[in-house]
């Protein structure tokens, strides 16, 4: 069984219903960008127990759009390699994989434990991840289900 979630911050002002989802530090151009959400907003700890591996990440720094965009590469990248090392692009956690036949084997840099997964399992967890950043960052902000690269992205249609 594989257990996954996001875990918000409270300290990521953006979680905030009451926050307008835009940049004030760009009074000029406020709208997110493809930047703000891989590298800025919307963070969260990653709840992540692979058939009884722990692999769960506590950080103040990930926002989930980066997460699920990692895993999603890795899982692409997996198709023709053997093995790929991914890494977290603000907080530099490093997520490796490496394919078997019938399984494949996940480890990380910051936990010891050594995780196998299957194939299908892998892109479960890959579309869950993609689905629940689109799902919390709308729920938070409704009006982000209307920003094309947030939806062609991380979500799976527009009527999501």
């Amino acid at each position: 069984m594989i257990a996954f979630a996001f875990e918000p911050r409270a300290e990521d002002v953006l979680w905030s219903p009451d926050r307008r989802p835009e940049n004030l530090d760009r009074p000029e151009h406020p709208e997110l960008t493809p930047a703000d959400f891989s590298l800025s907003y919307f963070r969260a700890d990653v709840r992540l127990v692979v058939h009884g591996v722990d692999l769960s990440l506590c950080t103040p720094g990930l926002p989930v759009v980066d997460f699920a965009l990692m895993l999603e590469y890795a899982r692409r990248e997996l198709e023709t390699r053997s093995d790929i090392a991914v890494e977290t692009s603000v907080t530099q956690h490093v997520f490796s994989l490496s394919r078997g036949t019938e399984a494949v084997t996940l480890t990380t840099n910051y936990a010891p434990g050594v995780a196998e997964l299957t194939w299908p399992e892998l892109r479960q967890l890959t579309d869950r991840a993609k689905a629940e950043a689109f799902r919390l960052i709308t729920t938070a902000h409704p009006k982000l289900r209307d920003n094309a690269w947030l939806r062609e992205t991380v979500g799976s249609s527009p009527a999501m």
